[in-house]
C-alpha cells in the first residue's frame, strides 16, 4: 500500500511539474516573428517547437499560427516548407482561422494554397 501511494504521489508531481513548465511565448519568440527574418526566427526555436503550443497570457499559438495572425508570410513559407502541420489546431483554432482573424488577405492566399482548411 506504501509503494502505491508513493506511487501516485510521485506520478502527482510529475504531472503538475510538467503543467507548470508550459512553453511562453516570450517577448524574444514574438520579435523573432515579427522581424519576418529566417534566421533571426531559428535562434529563438528549435525545429521541435515548430509544432508546439506556446502560452501568450490565456492564448496558445503555434509559430505558425502566431506568424499567420501578424501576417509574417516569409516565417510562414520557412515553416510549411519545413513540414509543419498546416492545420495544428491550439484552442481549437486553426492558422487559416488565425490569418483570417488578422485580416491578413496574402497570408490567407498562402495558406490555402498550400492546403490548409478553416475546420
Amino acid at each position: 500500500m506504501k509503494k502505491i501511494t508513493s506511487t501516485i504521489f510521485l506520478f502527482g508531481i510529475l504531472a503538475s511539474a510538467n503543467m507548470l513548465s508550459a512553453q511562453k511565448l516570450t517577448q524574444e519568440k514574438m520579435k523573432a516573428i515579427y522581424s519576418n527574418d529566417v534566421a533571426t526566427f531559428k535562434k529563438q526555436f528549435a525545429p521541435g517547437d515548430y509544432n508546439k503550443c506556446f502560452t501568450l497570457g490565456n492564448e496558445l499559438y503555434t509559430p505558425l499560427g502566431f506568424s499567420a495572425l501578424s501576417g509574417k508570410n516569409t516565417i510562414i513559407t520557412y515553416l510549411l516548407d519545413n513540414k509543419v502541420d498546416i492545420n495544428k489546431k491550439c484552442q481549437n483554432i486553426t492558422p487559416l482561422e488565425l490569418a483570417e482573424e488578422g485580416k491578413t488577405p496574402k497570408t490567407i492566399q498562402l495558406l490555402i494554397e498550400r492546403g490548409a482548411k478553416r475546420d
